[in-house]
């Protein structure tokens, strides 16, 4: 080694010295492990431990984090399964339906006992009602059944009054769907107490399942006479 190289090593931080040595030998506790026994790391707690419990507590951190999105992934899943169960039954309800008011009835009813919505609205109105200039009670809602997709979150006073009535002042949050159709035009409009139920954010695969089932089935029953 030269003048110039001892140099520069005598100059290094002896921490990085440390640092460089391991990292070029990483099974250097290998063939000291007595040494890892002997060295401590300050705790939060303001105490010490040996490196090898330091490293143990560090696995069981990671562990239990694991085991915390296993669960959350497994809760994901049964409620996904639930929801699928209970889209099967309201399927096979609304089957029976024949009459517009029958399946406004089962709609209210499973919404309400399956799946703890506090109110439920279906509203049906033709093409030139849809438009906001001619039916301005529906402002914005001519936008929404253009995209033709469900959305969650929250609406303007106004919005609640013309969905839900008198009930407007304990809905939070809601989750509009479009029922679109042969001839047919319409919201599904759910609706919660709870400003944390329905948010922007939340997936709608459900909600659009939903809203094809109700609008298939509004297809082939009688005109509710509007």
């Amino acid at each position: 080694m030269n003048a110039h190289s001892e140099a520069a090593i005598t100059a290094q931080d002896p921490e990085q010295i440390v640092i460089q040595y391991l990292e070029s030998h990483p099974d250097f506790f290998k063939h000291h492990s007595t040494l890892l026994e002997r060295l401590e790391l300050a705790h939060q707690s303001g105490g010490a431990v040996s490196l090898i419990e330091r490293q143990v507590a560090s696995l069981r951190e990671q562990s239990n984090g694991y085991k915390q999105r296993l669960e959350e992934f497994i809760a994901v899943a049964r409620e996904n399964e639930l929801l699928n169960d209970r889209l099967h039954d309201l399927t096979l309800t609304l089957i029976d339906n024949i009459e517009f008011d029958e399946v406004l009835n089962t709609l209210q009813d499973k919404l309400h006992d399956d799946f703890q919505a506090e109110a439920v609205e279906l509203h049906l109105f033709s093409a030139g009602e849809a438009d906001q200039e001619s039916n301005p009670d529906l402002d914005g809602f001519s936008d929404f059944l253009d995209r033709g997709t469900p959305e969650c979150g929250r609406l303007t006073k106004q919005q609640l009054t013309y969905l839900f009535g008198l009930q407007a002042e304990d809905i939070q949050s809601t989750a509009l769907i479009p029922i679109l159709g042969e001839g047919l035009l319409g919201i599904l409009a759910i609706g919660s107490h709870s400003e944390h139920r329905f948010h922007p954010g939340m997936g709608t695969d459900y909600l659009t399942r939903l809203g094809e089932i109700v609008s298939k089935t509004l297809e082939v029953i009688s005109e509710p006479g509007f």
